[in-house]
């Protein structure tokens, strides 16, 4: 579905989880590329995040009629939290939690990722187990989808997502502005890494339909973009 009004099916969430929820709903929020230039109609989903007063199943359960109808509208289904929750977690997801605050809008309620405060020591180990946990997924997933380029693009698109959070990280771990675009945030890490990311504007763009890369010209493109994670995680390893 393509999306034509973002702030249209902004007021039907709201509307939405409010009647749903009642006095349990303290905020919701909107996240990644939705809120920023980087949105495209035809291919980006909206993501929600959604702060409860509490998490019991029994409440997250009065949902599931209102998911099932928003995901026909390109809405994913919301990541459901609450303060304690988040409080608690910051050590654990520190990189989801930032990549949140550094791209969000606060449709209702108050704007509580605005102010988390997260510890860089955690988001330089996070990036670590990340960067060497995706190596380690690439490298098999390739081995065991040799000739099928379907499985290596998609392999692209779907780490190249996961690895942005990674940089907004080491940009943050850095003491600088994040970015709001992915390609300026791509460009910022790798001045601050010091590192060719020519790999990932390229992912970029095979993700966002920009490029297809056929046969051998795919293939040896994965063989630099795994090598150009590598080198980030070693570098990560010893900030």
């Amino acid at each position: 579905m393509k999306i034509k009004d973002k702030q249209k099916i902004f007021t039907e969430i709201v509307e939405k989880y409010k009647t749903v929820f009642g006095e349990k709903l303290v905020s919701i929020h909107i996240y990644g590329s939705a809120v920023t230039q980087d949105f495209n109609p035809k291919l980006s989903d909206i993501n929600v995040a959604i702060i409860l007063e509490n998490l019991k199943l029994s409440n997250l359960v009065l949902a599931k009629g209102v998911i099932k109808r928003l995901r026909k509208k390109d809405v994913f289904t919301p990541l459901f939290l609450s303060k304690q929750y988040i409080e608690s977690s910051l050590d654990t997801f520190p990189i989801e939690f930032l990549n949140i605050k550094s791209s969000h809008k606060t449709i209702y309620g108050q704007d509580f990722f605005e102010k988390l405060k997260i510890n860089p020591e955690y988001l330089r180990l996070q990036a670590e187990r990340e960067l060497k946990g995706k190596l380690l997924i690439l490298r098999l997933a390739f081995l065991e989808s040799i000739g099928n380029l379907r499985v290596i693009r998609s392999l692209i698109s779907s780490s190249f997502s996961s690895f942005i959070p990674v940089m907004k990280a080491i940009i943050f771990i850095k003491n600088q502005e994040i970015p709001e675009r992915t390609v300026d945030v791509i460009k910022k890490a790798s001045d601050i890494l010091n590192i060719d990311f020519t790999v990932f504007l390229q992912a970029y763009d095979i993700k966002n339909r920009k490029v297809k890369m056929k046969g051998e010209q795919l293939v040896k493109f994965f063989e630099r973009y795994v090598k150009v994670v590598d080198q980030v995680s070693e570098i990560v390893d010893k900030l």
